[in-house]
């Protein structure tokens, strides 16, 4: 995680998605070459670390023999959280990551983060990345297909009513829209309720 991720974004996704995710940490940083939790997590024989990254040469869930290539290791996912062109310019002095195998997941998704504009169309927040990723990979059974992962973006969507509710408070108070789109309207969550306090274990 980016340190203006960490210290100055009160409802970043990337802390989001690490409590909602068991035996998930931040590790935070710029350049993570001599990072020791890092390294220390890379060199344990019983992972296969990977970078989540949306390289054109990625590999996805549908990668063949990608899960014998993992074997009994336990999938280790690097996630890159920070802005787009923070990323880029951590994974640039991060030479030792851009060395990994990147994994990625089909293209097609949209985002949902409606109170924050995106770069691109196809780029998403890092809880949103989490949650595609983790349905392709239960798909070919190297996540726990029984432990349902909506309870990440039913942490989203709270998230972003949060910020809808603070901006019209904001409005209303005579202060400066600080939304791109005045005209958005919040998203529905799911019908049932997910217990949104206990960490979801995939792996």
């Amino acid at each position: 995680m980016h340190p203006k991720e960490a210290y100055h974004q009160k409802t970043g996704t990337g802390r989001l998605a690490q409590l909602s995710l068991k035996d998930s940490e931040i590790i935070i940083g710029i350049n993570f070459n001599e990072n020791k939790r890092l390294w220390e997590l890379m060199n344990d024989e019983k992972y296969f670390p990977v970078l989540l990254y949306p390289d054109e040469n990625a590999w996805t869930a549908q990668k063949e023999n990608f899960a014998q290539e993992i074997g009994k290791r336990t999938l280790l996912v690097i996630v890159v959280d920070a802005t787009w062109f923070c990323a880029k310019k951590m994974l640039k002095l991060s030479t030792k990551l851009q060395t990994l195998p990147k994994l990625s997941f089909r293209s097609g998704y949209r985002s949902q983060f409606t109170f924050k504009k995106q770069p691109a169309e196809e780029c998403l927040s890092t809880i949103e990345s989490c949650y595609y990723l983790i349905k392709e990979l239960q798909n070919i059974g190297i996540a726990n297909p029984e432990v349902s992962p909506e309870g990440l973006m039913q942490v989203f969507k709270k998230m972003i009513d949060f910020q809808l509710e603070s901006e019209k408070e904001r409005i209303a108070k005579g202060l400066p829209c600080r939304h791109p789109n005045k005209k958005i309207k919040p998203l529905e969550l799911a019908k049932e309720p997910i217990d949104i306090t206990k960490p979801l274990e995939f792996f």
